[in-house]
């Protein structure tokens, strides 16, 4: 079973045991106070459920490495007539892959990191290095322009 089939259960069952238990509240509310007061303690009870349940929900479904994509950094330096890729991609090393198609260029590293980048077409990839979790890509750009390059 997987860790993503595993939070889904998880959170059913709170979802479950949630509408159960203010149910169960509910009853008790208009039973010990009747009328208006029951009514009130009632709807009370549901918009704090509704509430929880939304705030559960959002806590499942938030990715646990948003973070690390908004956080991600990389650059574009022009050197003479080539242009420098350096970006900060998890290792270790040999978990480090990188492949240019129809410019597109991919990058997967450890912990199933995995970015796209968009570049020119034309670009080809001349060197390559991986040091210190920075990896350093020189690529070769028939024509060098900021507008050909996308970030």
């Amino acid at each position: 079973m997987s860790k993503n089939d595993s939070n889904k259960m998880l959170l059913n069952l709170i979802l479950g045991v949630s509408a159960t238990l203010a149910i169960a509240l509910l009853i008790l509310a208009f039973k010990v106070k009747g009328g208006l007061i029951g009514a009130i303690l009632g709807s009370i009870i549901v918009l704090a459920l509704i509430y929880w349940m939304r705030e559960v929900k959002r806590i499942f479904s938030v990715r646990r490495n948003t973070a690390e994509e908004h956080d991600w950094l990389y650059d574009f330096i022009e050197e003479g007539e080539d242009v420098i890729f350096v970006a900060k991609v998890p290792g270790p090393p040999e978990e480090v892959r990188v492949k240019l198609t129809d410019g597109v260029l991919e990058i997967r590293g450890g912990g199933n990191f995995f970015r796209k980048v968009e570049l020119s077409r034309d670009a080809k990839i001349v060197e390559k290095s991986y040091v210190n979790g920075v990896l350093r890509l020189k690529l070769r750009v028939s024509q060098i322009k900021q507008s050909g390059l996308q970030r």
